[in-house]
C-alpha cells in the first residue's frame, strides 16, 4: 500500500501542472471538476474566471483535497493568475498542506519574469527573460494553440503545447506529462501521468 506522504506527493504534482480576488472585474465564467486518485474521488477544484475581456482576465482556481488513506491526507490549493492586454503578468500560488505551507510567485518585471516557486521538495529561482501569453489556468477556460508556449504557475517553468490526438493537447512540466481533454471546445477532463497512478481531473458542470 502507498503511503500517506508519497498520496500526497503525487496530489502535488498534478496541482503543480495547475484566487484571485473576487471583486476584480465581472465573473465570466465558472466550473467545478471532481479530483480522483486511485480512482476514488477525493476532492473537488473550483474555476473561475473573472475581468473585463479575454485580454485582460484574472483567473482563480480553488482545490481542496481532505481524507483518510492510513493518515490524514489534506491539501488546500489556490492559484492566481493576472493577465494583462493578453500577456501573463503575475501569479501566486498557496498550498496549504498536512506536509507543510508553500507558496510560489511569479511576477513581469519589464523585461523578464521574477520566479520564486516553492512547493514540496521543489524550488525554482531562475528568471524567464521573454513575454508568455499562456498559462496553465488558462487551459480550464479555452482551448490551447498548437505551438503556444505555456508557463505553470506553480513551477515556474514553461512547455510548448502539443496535439497528440483531435482535442487532446499534452504539456510537460518538470518531467511530468499532462493531457489536457477537450469537448466541443470546452474543457472536459485533466488527466496528469505519473509512474505510480494517474492523477485525474473530471469536469461536473
Amino acid at each position: 500500500m502507498k503511503s500517506p506522504k508519497l498520496i500526497l506527493t503525487i496530489i502535488l504534482i498534478g496541482f503543480g501542472i495547475f484566487m484571485v480576488p473576487k471583486s476584480y472585474g465581472q465573473r465570466v465564467d465558472s466550473a467545478a471538476f471532481a479530483i480522483k486518485v486511485l480512482g476514488i474521488t477525493i476532492g473537488e477544484m473550483e474555476v473561475a474566471k473573472t475581468g473585463s475581456s479575454d485580454q485582460n482576465s484574472v483567473y482563480d482556481l480553488h482545490s481542496q483535497v481532505n481524507f483518510w488513506f492510513f493518515g490524514k491526507i489534506f491539501l488546500d490549493h489556490r492559484i492566481k493568475c493576472m493577465f494583462r492586454d493578453g500577456q501573463y503578468i503575475f501569479s501566486t500560488v498557496d498550498s496549504k498542506t498536512n506536509k507543510g505551507d508553500f507558496l510560489s510567485k511569479i511576477e513581469w518585471k519589464e523585461n523578464h519574469y521574477q520566479i520564486n516557486a516553492n512547493t514540496y521538495k521543489y524550488e525554482n529561482q531562475k528568471p524567464i527573460d521573454f513575454p508568455i501569453y499562456s498559462s496553465i489556468s488558462e487551459l480550464y477556460f479555452q482551448k490551447p494553440k498548437v505551438g503556444d508556449v505555456i508557463i505553470s504557475e506553480t513551477y515556474g517553468l514553461t512547455s510548448p503545447i502539443v496535439e497528440i490526438e483531435p482535442d487532446v493537447f499534452e504539456i510537460t512540466i518538470n518531467g511530468h506529462k499532462n493531457h489536457f481533454y477537450y469537448l466541443d471546445g470546452v474543457l472536459d477532463k485533466v488527466m496528469i501521468e505519473n509512474p505510480i497512478k494517474n492523477f485525474i481531473m473530471q469536469r461536473i458542470y
